[in-house]
């Protein structure tokens, strides 16, 4: 009788650990209530990232391998309840990029992989970047020329 109750007890268990890790995680992906930077509007933001007037080169052979990109990410630097929010997008060969993003405040990093680590030597990193960009609206036109940010 004894193994009958162990089992009864083990299969209470069983239930009830996932069913509390359900709860748990369901209650972390509901954020306390705060507001989510999902349930704001969210502008089309099209640009170019130029050096001295050109687009950062790419190796076509190291582009065709995808080892080589230009990479841009916004991350939302005005202290709101979407302060932790980032967005990123890849540029093409010309440097055109496009990206959706809410509006506030932006700290704008680039990094240049060219198949031997970052060309622009962390220069415009996550930390190290001068960039930043308000945005209010749609733009159609943004140009991030990176000689003016030395």
């Amino acid at each position: 009788m004894a193994s009958f109750s162990t089992n009864v007890t083990l299969s209470r268990r069983a239930t009830l650990v996932p069913l509390c890790l359900m709860l748990v995680g369901s209650m972390a992906l509901t954020g306390c209530g705060r507001k989510s930077y999902k349930t704001e509007p969210e502008f089309k933001i099209s640009g170019k990232i130029l050096r001295g007037g050109n687009p950062l080169p790419l190796d076509p052979v190291m582009a065709a391998a995808k080892a080589a990109s230009v990479n841009v990410k916004f991350v939302r630097s005005d202290g709101s309840d979407g302060a932790n929010f980032s967005e990123s997008a890849f540029a093409d060969e010309s440097g055109a990029f496009t990206i959706k993003l809410p509006k506030g405040k932006y700290r704008v990093s680039i990094v240049h992989m060219n198949g031997r680590g970052d060309g622009l030597q962390g220069k415009f990193g996550d930390r190290k970047s001068k960039i930043e960009k308000e945005i209010s609206g749609e733009m159609s036109d943004l140009v991030l020329e990176l000689d003016e940010y030395k």
